[in-house]
């Protein structure tokens, strides 16, 4: 009976919700009991890794902070590309994390700029609606992943983790 409870909350968890960020955040500490942090990744580094965080929506950066945080990572969080670009902090991060609609310029003309100036930063971009070819395009300039909202914990989680442990590709063992 406990399992099968166990199971429907974690069903529950994971049902995306459109309108709440707040879903997304309920089940970070149940996350993070599969998907913790290496011990030796984690001592080998001096200071956590940090994941920068752009969205203009402040829930939705909050709900990434709680999700991200319980797994041994800083998150830095902005509200525009142009506000990181100012921070100065692009060199010193794991992974970015940006909301490809941005209130000037879009997370795609970010991922542009980066790369034009030779920063290589992974970047994983998040989108509400998006088509193939934006998606090809994203994947193009050199994107890391293209992940659709409302996205799943879980997949944040893997390409986070994945990017800070410097896996180039497969599954990551739970």
């Amino acid at each position: 009976m406990k399992t099968a409870l166990h199971a429907t909350r974690l069903r529950s968890a994971f049902r995306p919700a459109r309108s709440s960020p707040r879903l997304h955040v309920s089940c970070a500490g149940s996350l993070v009991a599969h998907f913790p942090m290496s011990p030796a990744i984690s001592a080998a580094q001096e200071a956590p890794p940090v994941v920068g965080i752009i969205d203009s929506d402040p829930l939705a950066r909050a709900a990434l902070k709680t999700l991200l945080q319980p797994v041994g990572v800083d998150v830095a969080s902005f509200d525009t590309a142009e506000s990181y670009l100012l921070s100065g902090s692009s060199r010193s991060l794991a992974c970015l994390i940006v909301d490809l609609l941005l209130p000037g310029m879009s997370g795609l003309e970010l991922l542009r700029r980066l790369r034009s100036n030779g920063n290589d930063v992974p970047v994983i971009l998040l989108a509400d609606e998006s088509d193939v070819p934006t998606a090809v395009a994203a994947m193009r300039e050199g994107a890391t992943d293209f992940i659709e909202k409302p996205y799943v914990n879980v997949a944040i989680l893997k390409q986070v983790q994945k990017l800070i442990r410097g896996q180039s590709g497969g599954v990551m063992p739970a």
